[in-house]
């Protein structure tokens, strides 16, 4: 007598079950293009998901922003994908498409896919990045605070940084070799301040100086801090220059930026400097934190919004005590 088992036969798989690719696919892959425009697999996978969601990508890009402002989890994913989003949102918008009009009707009904893109897209804890996904708010602000404000000045910093940042070069310095390089930057701000021919060229050197510092910091070991110091000596260099000229536009955000993006601990007179405006630079100092913060607040940037909050402390602090002293002479 037989008693073995009769081997049950695997069920067909569904339509919708079916594989769609032929292959891995990365989602930085393209996928598709539209009226010249073009879309990769995350697009593909983030439109589906999409389907799901009251808000559409709006509803997911809330998700994200939730994980990226949380203090445990894979928050540089979270950044990339709302970059992402973003990104995806304006190429929607210049087709004029809805998200279930860029899947054809195989893709939206694929339980496959759907699976894909979920695990891809919601379980993501390290991910290849497509261009936009580099370009985060983090990112983006990050850079535009070290050099981005520079048309603001009379004098453009940037032949300046150059020069700096050649003469440091790209090498690591121990804490035995940071000396060095305070020597190799001290020895050029010095030429170039020897040459310069008014107060607006020192004051784009000693941005740039500030700028090379903050970047050579990546490079070096500041255990002494010596290149601390050095930033801090051109820093009380560059308010002297700036406090006469602060009420030019640009000016005032520029400094606010950089001393709210800088992760070094380096400025020590930002503080004391707001609280010495004049009341027209106080206000206009109010104006510029507001949109800072507005922008911080929208891109979850909690660590920098918590700098930007002290000093519109500090600057409001000098606001009231121009309001105080017209109250008494009335």
């Amino acid at each position: 007598m037989n008693t073995g088992r009769t081997k049950r036969e695997p069920r067909p798989k569904l339509p919708t079950e079916v594989p769609l690719d032929d292959g891995a696919r990365e989602g930085t892959d393209p996928w598709r293009e539209i009226g010249g425009v073009r879309f990769c697999h995350w697009d593909r996978w983030l439109l589906l998901l999409a389907l799901d969601e009251p808000d559409g990508l709006r509803s997911i890009a809330r998700e994200f922003r939730r994980r990226a402002a949380a203090p445990r989890g894979t928050k540089h994913v979270a950044e990339a994908m709302l970059a992402q989003v973003a990104a995806l949102e304006e190429r929607l918008k210049k087709l004029q498409l809805a998200p279930a009009a860029v899947l054809d009707d195989i893709e939206r009904a694929s339980k496959w896919l759907h699976a894909k893109a979920f695990r891809r897209v919601w379980h993501a804890t390290s991910i290849r990045h497509t261009p936009e996904m580099a370009r985060t708010p983090r990112k983006v602000l990050g850079e535009r605070a070290l050099t981005g404000n520079w048309s603001a000045l009379p004098v453009s910093p940037a032949p300046y940084f150059a020069e700096l940042n050649s003469g440091v070069g790209d090498g690591w310095y121990d804490y035995r070799g940071t000396g060095l390089v305070v020597t190799l930057i001290e020895t050029v701000v010095e030429r170039l301040l020897w040459s310069a021919q008014n107060d607006d060229e020192r004051l784009a050197i000693e941005r740039a100086v500030l700028a090379a510092s903050i970047g050579a910091m990546e490079r070096v070991d500041d255990s002494l801090d010596e290149l601390g110091q050095h930033f801090r000596d051109h820093e009380h260099a560059y308010l002297e220059l700036l406090r006469g000229v602060a009420g030019r536009p640009g000016l005032l955000r520029d400094l606010l930026e950089l001393s709210i993006w800088e992760d070094y601990g380096l400025f020590n007179e930002i503080e004391p400097f707001l609280s010495t405006l004049t009341e027209p630079q106080a206000d206009l100092a109010l104006r510029e934190l507001a949109n800072i913060i507005a922008e911080l607040r929208v891109s979850n940037l909690d660590y920098q919004l918590g700098k930007a909050r002290r000093l519109r402390r500090a600057a409001v602090a000098s606001a009231e005590a121009f309001s105080d002293a017209g109250e008494s002479e009335q």
